[in-house]
């Protein structure tokens, strides 16, 4: 009854309805414009990082006075879903993962107060990472000049680029890797120590003692207050040679007395090599959490295009090679160009079907209307616009509604081609098939609520679809009911010709009298029924499944494996090496290598490790054409030629999230649980040579290096003692002589830089030669280190992994060319015969991809049974019987074996997008269901005695509707299953399960759903 008021309102004040959408298109296209655009959702969970440097320590010592008093700090914490570390040489890293819906900044606030209880040695200060994504870097360029020095260029990176671009609102942090970090260097002559009678302590405190400012309150002069300031801050390298160490007989004995003086650079922990330049300076801007990429990128560039022309010295310049907005506008290119190609043919298909430019225009309205609605309430709700969220719309599910209404006019003029059309007739004929239309549609739209059950990665993928969905739904529908009844009463008020769709007419015919035999023999029907069934779950059964298709960012990532511990020196060579390999491939425009850690030492890599970004040229360049996956196929075969390498691909937001969601940078990963370091690696090295026999597992490594060599100083505290040694001048002369700690700081206006003491490199670069090092003791006398302590060759580990508070070794693999399901169930029972280890003491687990489908089929079970309960619950709604809702669902089977079918041919999966391409397609089969059936219940109440006539012409009435109902949502989601190219992939399984499943569902449920109907109501009407 409210419909009816709804209908009739809106009919009366047509043109009011018109102007008020014309309204809301208007704010919906000021939304668009002001809608979050990027290219894919940001899938990362909640997460921070704890990043504690130690300088100078070793895996194991990092672990023990770091990593553990940390953790155990932080367990517990509300919401907290898991906690991993890793402790490597000078760094402690610990990744903390929370559940959804706990806010970021709730999260930091609770890890600092947890912090605070951490009992810490003296230099390792925990710090939060800026708050940001996995997903987050968002640009990255590197500066070049033919006249600076990498050390120069350094400089203008921390004092003058990074300042600028953290300006831009939305940078959370700029990362820099490669270049040279200058340093006012002290190499201290351990001779003149012993000539001078000093120690490696006093020449430390005179540095601190000789490098500071005072304050000293104010002084009134008159009617003046003036600021007492003292400036004894060490200015230059010349100041800092004038520090007083101590004075023999009235003689001042200076810094500059000790040893050289100089600038120089830090050790470096890693370099930068693009294309064929093997040493260059990197910056990777990081985007601020929840930030819309789009402005932030376009502030970015205009900034570099500042510094470029105004700010950086002549002969240096920034050269970018990866920013985000490159991937943003293809994909946004490559879902406008589908829907577009979506609304051609859908529009196509009306004028076919409808014969009538007038009535397929007015039904194509729809289209815009409905999106400009869908826009302005995504803008109000803060849903961003993606891929995800864009590109599963199908135009054909939006113009449904108005396609029954127009019809149902359309056969009302066909009936009586001479009347004239008038409010009360064309609410009358609208009313006939609103409610049923409301309904399906309210279907539809339920059918998406259950998205919102999904969880974490999966989550962040469809619930903004499921928005959108609803949101563009709902808009199509109000449209439909409220403007579409007064276009067709403008459009049609007087008589006119009645187009006859002779194809259709001809194949109601046979429609007719093919229903009419099925329902004589209704074995027909419900044989092949019971068949398509038990296809079902053959089908099903015998498909692959996976977690989520391969998803296209662009480009490729690298992870590089090489010999632990070697040189600085050899791993610039192989990173050439790799670099000019690369480049043999033409489809490669840029290929960079970040070779080990960065200065600032936050990354957990050695020289052994390699991270390469490869950018790729635009697909459409390619020549000869291949697909991505093909290009690293060949690209995996020569790499493997490249002796002392093993390399991994992936994709640079992916690799992020895989680093997040597993512990490693891979897809799967199997950890082995373990206290004993060297079991542990035996296992794991057992289980990577049985994956290596199992088909589609590529890029196997085990991702914590081999144990590296050490050089190991072992206090001897008796002879220490013997001496009057304190450990901590043993620890000293380590730290600073050998390894060269910071003592101090020089400020040099917004720049500050390290000042460091250490003993001549050729001085301390063997064990004998760091033996022979002296400490003062408290008589003065100078004792050799190696009077009291043993320096020991041995080896140490390189990286301790940490889960939950439990050590692991972790073997990481990718797939290629298999569905996961398959190779897991091969897999798990390869290592569960072949792999042999003391099952109390170490356990397995497998991770990545695993937990993520686990966890998505887990859910996507609960999902479909609420699919399908608000679907039976809102038929009921409707027909106030069980029998008739039951019927209607007959028809999902029917839908479902189309759509495996669909996906199998074309050699894909089930995973989640293709699940929620099931969902989709649930909605749809039901509505081509309700139509039908609550057509043949009308006519059958009113001929009561003639079941068989009454269903035939029910049905036959409602051929034509679901005909084209179907297939311009057939037609509309056609080229989003053939689309290729970056943003495609996500849409392909899941347009392809609606395509197959709503063809299988619309032939068979006009066929055997009038017959499971007759069955059923004869029975019940006996």
């Amino acid at each position: 009854m409210l419909l009816e008021k709804f209908i009739r309102f809106c009919l009366s004040r047509k043109g009011i309805m018109a102007a008020l959408f014309v309204f809301l298109a208007i704010f919906g296209y000021y939304s668009f414009t002001r809608l979050e655009i990027d290219a894919y959702p940001d899938i990362a969970d909640v997460t921070s990082m704890v990043v504690t440097q130690y300088p100078g320590h070793a895996a194991e010592t990092i672990e023990e006075q770091v990593t553990i008093p940390i953790e155990r700090a932080l367990n517990g914490m509300p919401g907290l879903v898991v906690m991993r570390s890793k402790s490597t040489f000078g760094l402690s890293m610990i990744t903390l993962v929370f559940a959804d819906g706990i806010d970021d900044y709730f999260a930091r606030q609770l890890i600092r107060e947890r912090l605070i209880e951490a009992e810490l040695p003296d230099g390792a200060e925990p710090e939060l990472e800026p708050l940001t994504s996995p997903t987050g870097e968002i640009f990255r360029y590197t500066i070049h000049s033919d006249i600076y020095s990498q050390r120069e260029l350094r400089e203008l990176q921390d004092w003058v680029i990074i300042p600028k671009l953290r300006e831009v609102f939305g940078v959370a942090e700029v990362v820099t890797h490669g270049g040279e970090t200058t340093q006012f260097q002290c190499e201290i002559d351990p001779e003149k120590l012993q000539k001078y009678g000093l120690s490696l302590e006093d020449v430390i405190e005179a540095v601190e003692d000789n490098n500071s400012n005072a304050g000293g309150g104010r002084v009134n002069r008159g009617d003046l207050a003036y600021v007492i300031r003292g400036i004894g801050l060490v200015r230059s390298l010349e100041d800092l040679g004038n520090v007083v160490v101590t004075s023999i007989d009235g003689t001042p004995i200076f810094l500059r007395d000790l040893g050289e003086l100089k600038l120089g650079a830090m050790e470096r922990n890693g370099m930068l090599g693009r294309d064929d330049e093997d040493d260059l300076v990197q910056g990777i801007v990081v985007l601020l959490r929840h930030m819309d990429p789009s402005p932030v990128l376009a502030n970015v560039n205009k900034m570099v295009k500042e510094l470029n022309n105004k700010i950086l010295p002549e002969g240096v310049w920034i050269d970018p090679y990866y920013d985000r907005t490159e991937l943003i506008q293809q994909t946004t290119r490559s879902v406008s160009f589908t829907l577009l190609q979506g609304i051609g043919l859908v529009v196509l298909i009306l004028l076919l079907f409808m014969g009538s430019i007038r009535s397929a225009l007015i039904v194509a309205s729809v289209i815009p209307f409905a999106m400009l609605i869908a826009f302005a309430l995504m803008y109000l709700t803060d849903i961003p616009a993606n891929l995800l969220s864009l590109g599963a719309l199908s135009f054909g599910i939006l113009v449904d509604a108005a396609i029954v209404i127009v019809e149902a006019l359309q056969a009302r003029r066909e009936k009586n081609p001479g009347e004239t059309f008038t409010e009360e007739r064309v609410a009358e004929s609208t009313i006939r098939v609103g409610k049923p239309i409301f309904f399906a549609v309210l279907i539809i739209i339920a059918a998406h609520l259950p998205l919102f059950a999904f969880e974490r990665i999966e989550a962040k993928f469809f619930i903004p679809m499921a928005y959108t969905v609803a949101y563009a739904l709902g808009g199509a529908l109000l449209f439909s009911l409220a403007v579409i009844p007064g276009l067709m009463l403008w459009s049609y008020k007087k008589p006119s010709k009645v187009f006859v769709n002779k194809p259709l007419e001809w194949l109601k015919v046979r429609y007719n009298k093919k229903m009419a035999f099925l329902l004589n023999y209704p074995r027909y029907a419900i044989i092949p029924a019971i068949i398509a069934v038990l296809l079902t779950a053959f089908t099903f059964n015998k498909i692959g499944k996976e977690f989520l298709p391969y998803i296209d960012e662009g480009s490729i990532w690298l992870q590089v494996k090489m010999p632990s511990g070697i040189s600085m020196e050899k791993g610039a060579e192989m990173a050439a090496e790799l670099r000019r390999v690369a480049r043999e491939f033409p489809e490669v425009k840029h290929i960079v290598t970040q070779l080990g850690r960065n200065d600032d030492g936050t990354d957990p890599f050695t020289p052994s490790h390699i991270e390469s970004m490869v950018v790729l040229h635009p697909y459409n360049t390619w020549n000869p054409r291949r697909s991505k996956l093909e290009l690293i196929d060949e690209m995996d075969k020569r790499f493997q030629q490249i002796p002392g390498m093993v390399v991994g691909f992936s994709q640079p937001m992916i690799d992020g999230v895989n680093d997040k969601v597993a512990g490693a940078h891979s897809e799967l990963v199997v950890k082995v649980f373990g206290d004993d370091f060297v079991e542990t690696r035996r296992i794991a090295e057992d289980i990577m040579a049985v994956l290596e026999t199992v088909e589609g597992a590529v890029d196997l490594a085990i991702d914590q290096e081999p144990p590296l060599p050490q050089m190991q100083i072992m206090v001897d505290r008796d002879a220490a003692s013997r001496f009057g040694i304190n450990v901590s001048q043993i620890s000293e002369l380590i730290e600073v002589g050998i390894g060269g700690q910071p003592v101090s700081e020089i400020f040099l206006g917004q720049r500050r830089y390290d000042v460091i003491l250490r003993y001549p490199e050729h001085m301390r670069n063997t064990p004998e030669k760091i033996g022979n090092l002296l400490l003062t003791s408290p008589d003065g006398a100078s004792i050799a280190l190696s009077q009291v302590a043993d320096i020991v060759m041995t080896t140490g580990e390189s990286t301790i992994s940490r889960e939950m508070n439990r050590r692991h070794a972790t073997v990481k693999l990718n797939l290629r060319g298999r569905d996961f399901s398959h190779f897991f169930r091969e897999a798990q029972t390869a290592i569960e015969e072949r792999v042999e280890y003391d099952k109390d003491l170490y356990t397995t687990e497998w991770g990545g991809l695993f937990e993520n489908k686990e966890r998505a089929e887990g859910r996507a079970l609960v999902i479909l049974a609420m699919v399908l309960g608000i679907i039976f619950l809102l038929l009921y709604a409707e027909f106030g019987t069980v029998r008739h809702p039951s019927i209607i669902l007959a028809s999902l089977p029917l839908a479902i074996l189309g759509g495996l079918v669909a996906l199998q041919a074309r050699g894909m999966t089930v995973n989640v997008a293709s699940t929620v391409g099931f969902i989709a397609l649930s909605g749809l089969a039901v509505q081509n269901g309700v139509i039908l059936i609550s057509n043949i219940n009308r006519i059958v109440k009113k001929k009561s005695n003639e079941l068989k006539e009454s269903i035939i012409e029910g049905a036959t009435q409602r051929l034509r509707p679901v005909l084209i109902t179907a297939t311009t949502t057939l037609f509309g989601v056609l080229p989003a299953a053939f689309a290729f190219g970056v943003g495609s992939d996500i849409q392909r399984p899941l347009t392809t399960v609606v395509m197959g499943g709503l063809l299988s569902a619309t032939i068979l449920t006009m066929i055997i759903l009038p017959v499971i109907y007759y069955l059923v109501e004869k029975r019940f009407t006996r």
